[in-house]
């Protein structure tokens, strides 16, 4: 189970890690038309650092390679964190990794895009600092300037500066706005009275212009992402709660002036059901792109949901608005970006535990759809395969080769090995982690024991297909599908000796299947495959 609050707050929760042979669990719903590059660069890795827990929710393209930022865990202190900063070259090997922080005092950074170049040589992350007290934390929203190196050149802290300390402070996202200023976003948390949602502006120096906070009643208020539109206002893209038994939680749209008087709001969600927050962008038009979850089926603390993206005007009116693909499990999305050729990719994970042993805790996506909402592709990955494994993908950003790059953290368990560990994916245009997966369908099997494959064909199916082990069946086996709710839909005993096997589709709904190749109950290989009717 993942809860929405302890999600959205995962800077200070435990995060994820790296695997040598990589798992990219994936399919490819609509085919789209855009080229690749012909000069792409594919990699996956793993970065591990000091052999303890690392993660990171923000990646940065820049001329040099990219700029990773994260927490890792203090070496002598567990639980006690730092701000880390990884520099990584166009191929994805580590040119350097500095980390901010002290003995007893944690650094924490935002959501994705809570880092941003300002001017030529200079850049600004922000997030929180923490320091606990006899009695509570003293939490203040942090702002850091670098130089072009990552060396630190000034720190600014938001928030309590006297004592009782009684409130928490944290800044999720910011962007430098049209007249080269500062806008934040992030919460005001009172030890006792609910969240608020909290707008800041300062100047390039990080001086303090004014501040709002919005939010009323007993519900909890939280402001995850911003952007500035044409008209000098901006768009706070949050969400609200209340905490108590099967609690429900909405996104959140707010509409302010330039000087932050809320011009009007939406509320995006299913009222019966937890959704998400909302991730707003900015569209090549010039209106505001939103990002978020709608929720679909409640049990209890877990939700499924649906994807869904918004395209809304400045002035509030819904220009179009579409929900993607099938409800998931504890589905949330975590960024929504606008690409330079208009199209909107937005990112997240669900919890794929229940569709059975053969899948992780948590399996990673990429959506992507056009400036009209149209879906043009959708794909999932997961590095690790361990069925008590976390994926969990936070960031994907363009590249100056017309790809993609996402970041974010694998968290490991038997028979997984290692520790929580940053996750960084160099792909395509169309999220291929190798050229020419560029395909109708694109199915990729896995392999858990060495040497043992086969063939499923044709693919996709209609009436029936024929499964063809690769290597010579010296003992019984066992091909199972599932469906992909991880329920049982046929099994066959493949002999010793057997050549091939053909299986029926005859009365199968037509989607995506899964087929585990297994011998004494060990699983050998399995391939996804898609089911036409």
């Amino acid at each position: 189970m993942k809860s929405l609050l302890s999600f959205n707050f995962t800077v200070i929760a435990k995060g994820a890690r790296l695997c040598l042979a990589p798992l990219a669990i994936f399919y490819l719903l609509i085919f789209s038309p855009f080229n690749i590059f012909s000069q792409q660069t594919y990699f996956e890795k793993r970065f591990d650092f000091n052999n303890n827990f690392d993660q990171s929710q923000n990646i940065l393209a820049i001329d040099s390679g990219y700029i990773i930022t994260g927490i890792t865990e203090d070496v002598n202190y567990y639980y006690q964190f730092h701000l880390s900063i990884t520099k990584i070259s166009f191929s994805g090997d580590e040119l350097f990794h500095k980390e901010y922080g002290y003995d007893s005092i944690n650094f924490y950074v935002g959501n994705p895009g809570s880092i941003i170049k300002f001017g030529n040589k200079k850049y600004f992350s922000c997030g929180g600092k923490r320091i606990y007290t006899d009695n509570w934390v003293h939490d203040e929203g942090m702002l850091v300037c670098y130089n072009d190196k990552f060396d630190t050149l000034w720190t600014h802290l938001y928030g309590e500066k006297n004592q009782p300390y009684d409130s928490i402070y944290f800044f999720y996202q910011f962007k430098k706005t049209l007249d080269n200023s500062l806008i934040f976003t992030g919460l005001l948390m009172p030890n006792g009275p609910p969240q608020r949602i909290w707008l800041l502006k300062t100047d390039s120096l990080g001086n303090k212009l004014w501040e709002r906070f919005y939010g009323e009643g007993n519900e909890y208020f939280q402001g995850h992402s911003v952007v500035q539109t044409g008209d000098g206002g901006y768009v706070i893209g949050g969400f609200k709660f209340k905490i108590g038994y099967n609690y429900t939680g909405d996104p959140l749209i707010i509409k302010v002036d330039s000087l932050g008087n809320e011009e009007w709001r939406i509320n995006p969600g299913n009222p019966n059901v937890n959704d998400n927050k909302v991730m707003v962008a900015l569209a090549s038009d010039g209106n505001i792109i939103a990002g978020t979850n709608f929720g679909v089926v409640q049990n209890g603390d877990n939700r499924d949901a649906e994807n869904k993206i918004m395209k809304i005007s400045f002035n509030g009116q819904i220009i179009w608005s579409y929900n993607y693909g099938e409800s998931k499990p504890d589905n949330f999305l975590l960024n929504t970006t606008v690409l330079l050729n208009g199209n909107i990719i937005s990112n997240g994970s669900y919890t794929s535990y229940y569709q059975g042993e053969q899948f992780p805790i948590t399996t990673s996506w990429i959506l992507c759809v056009d400036s009209l909402g149209n879906q043009l592709w959708y794909k999932e990955y997961a590095l690790l395969t361990g069925h008590n494994s976390f994926n969990d993908l936070y960031d994907v950003r363009e590249t100056a080769d017309g790809g993609l790059i996402g970041v974010g953290k694998v968290d490991p368990v038997v028979p997984d090995t290692g520790t929580a560990d940053i996750w960084v994916m160099k792909m395509d245009s169309l999220g291929c982690l190798w050229e020419g997966c560029d395909t109708t369908v694109d199915v990729v099997e896995t392999v858990w024991g060495s040497g043992n494959s086969f063939k499923l064909y044709p693919n996709p199916v209609s009436d029936a297909f024929t499964i063809k082990p690769e290597n010579e069946t010296t003992q019984k086996q066992t091909f199972t599908v599932f469906n992909m709710y991880g329920t049982k839909v046929k099994e066959v005993v493949i002999s010793p000796g057997s050549q091939s096997i053909r299986v029926q589709t005859n009365g199968w709904p037509g989607g995506v299947y899964l087929g585990v190749l297994s011998s004494k109950g060990k699983m050998m290989a399995s391939k996804r495959f898609v089911v036409t009717k």
